[in-house]
């Protein structure tokens, strides 16, 4: 499994070229070699793999916007193509389509001709779960229906491990669960400040990485992104490099100057 930076984190310091330059810069020099790209500001994408490519990084999974993916597919494809990119993601389930069975199966009845152009192409469309995946319905959480109303050619999962214990449900049994699905995976964590729920740099919370770790390891998870949505005031790149430090311990990553 090879670890990588969700380019949410640091989606304030993303906006423009210049910003994109930069953060891309830091994250490289933190140790990553493989990014998520999402909620970054306009740039061309021949430009975006230059960066990329000058800083060593891997461009493996993105969060594109859902009604791009659904009316501009094969601009998309496109796209993609020149980030050399293999994984499209919708990074959220449209609203109009939350919180039923009936909206569950509309979204995937709308998004399955865009699921199969991508297969075609050699891609495959990754849906990344919140918390309204797991309301349930006819005794199943919704998204267990998910996974049995799909293709697995054709749709992956990018498990949100945060996403899952918060909404109540094991993270390494839901990973176990879908193996063979996930090709990508959400690593943050989940630490209480007071009642509240915050994302925390991963193993500074209290999600069981020792059974989270393994089970992507052995079901096959090709990638796990290092996630916090929010750093509460901290350097989100400072973050990051706690993130990256702690799972050396776990997994054999190299340091910048190693390599």
């Amino acid at each position: 499994m090879k670890i990588g930076a969700q380019g949410y984190t640091i989606r304030e310091y993303a906006k423009t070229e210049a910003d994109i330059a930069k953060s891309l810069k830091k994250i490289s020099d933190i140790g990553y070699r493989y990014l998520q790209v999402s909620a970054f500001g306009p740039i061309d994408p021949h430009r975006l793999r230059e960066l990329a490519d000058e800083n060593k990084l891997q461009i493996v999974v993105t969060h594109t916007p859902p009604d791009r993916i659904l009316q501009e597919t094969k601009q998309v494809i496109y796209e993609h193509d020149i980030l050399g990119c293999r994984h499209v993601g919708i990074g959220c389930m449209p609203e109009k389509y939350t919180g039923s069975l009936e909206g569950l199966r509309a979204f995937l009845k709308d998004f399955s001709p865009a699921a199969k152009m991508l297969r075609e192409y050699g891609m495959k469309l990754q849906y990344h779960n919140h918390y309204w995946e797991y309301l349930r319905a006819e005794g199943k959480a919704l998204i267990d229906i998910m996974a049995e109303e799909t293709d697995p050619e054709e749709w992956g999962f990018i498990l949100d491990v945060y996403w899952t214990q918060y909404s109540g449900r094991c993270p390494a049994k839901q990973i176990w669960d879908l193996a063979g699905r996930i090709d990508v995976c959400h690593f943050k964590d989940l630490a209480m400040h007071g009642k509240e729920q915050r994302t925390a740099p991963v193993m500074e919370g209290n999600l069981s990485w020792e059974e989270i770790i393994p089970a992507c390891q052995e079901s096959g998870v090709a990638y796990a992104m290092v996630e916090q949505d929010d750093t509460y005031g901290k350097d989100p790149f400072e973050e990051l490099a706690v993130s990256y430090r702690n799972l050396q311990s776990k997994i054999l990553l190299p340091f910048p100057e190693e390599e």
